[in-house]
């Protein structure tokens, strides 16, 4: 992306940080390069299945341990359990995560020592997995989105998901768009994070504003087809 194009303002469709960050960090990065960009809360979360959670939260003894892929994941798992804290025998288990944020909620909410906060994606947690003798399932927290990669990946493992927040487009996504869009006359460029914060603006963008420029921040969009990205 060469500097030339820095006149062309970039909107980035993402959902809001979860950790209440006064600044979002990508528009912050452009903003830092010269471009003009704008946040547009794309998605939102609703959290819910808690009366299930908490069943199998109170059963450790069932499970090998557990595996929470995302913030979210964490976050179901904490509004879930309301300010009390969770069997002490999960801390006998090992609690797998992707990313340091959701390390961080693991380990400052709940007090449990996760393993894997250097992972990027499932992808990487896998040989991590595979390390430890597993014999009983897995509890795996996730969304309604949830793409099993972990589950499609090792055979060897169960992974007994439940389903803890869905994503849906944010309520006031139509009105915040109309009203960046009336203040652009020109080209713009279109961050997406996700195939369903694609899909929440798909019918709501006019395709003529579309620059040139599309970046595509989260490998699913890539594989989904849904944006073809140019350097």
């Amino acid at each position: 992306m060469s500097n030339s194009n820095s006149n062309i303002p970039f909107i980035v469709f993402k959902a809001d940080s979860e950790e209440n960050e006064p600044v979002d960090p990508y528009v912050s990065i452009l903003k830092n390069h010269g471009y003009t960009a704008q946040l547009i809360p794309t998605l939102e979360f609703e959290y819910y299945n808690f009366d299930e959670l908490k069943k199998k939260l109170q059963k450790p003894q069932d499970y090998s341990g557990m595996v929470i892929t995302s913030p979210r994941c964490a976050r179901g798992v904490i509004k879930c359990l309301g300010g009390f804290k969770v069997d002490e025998k999960w801390c006998n288990k090992p609690i797998f995560v992707v990313g340091e944020a959701t390390s961080r909620l693991i380990t400052n909410e709940l007090g449990l020592k996760p393993i894997g906060a250097e992972t990027g994606n499932a992808m990487a947690l896998i040989p991590i997995i595979l390390k430890y003798e597993l014999n009983d399932p897995l509890l795996t927290p996730c969304g309604n989105l949830n793409l099993n990669i972990l589950a499609d990946n090792i055979k060897t493992v169960k992974f007994e998901n439940i389903e803890v927040y869905r994503t849906i487009p944010h309520c006031n996504l139509k009105n915040n768009l109309n009203i960046v869009l009336n203040q652009i006359k020109n080209q713009i460029g279109a961050i997406f994070f996700s195939p369903s914060g694609f899909r929440a603006i798909l019918d709501l963008m006019p395709k003529h504003l579309f620059s040139q420029i599309h970046v595509s921040i989260n490998p699913t969009l890539v594989k989904s087809n849904f944006i073809t990205i140019l350097y």
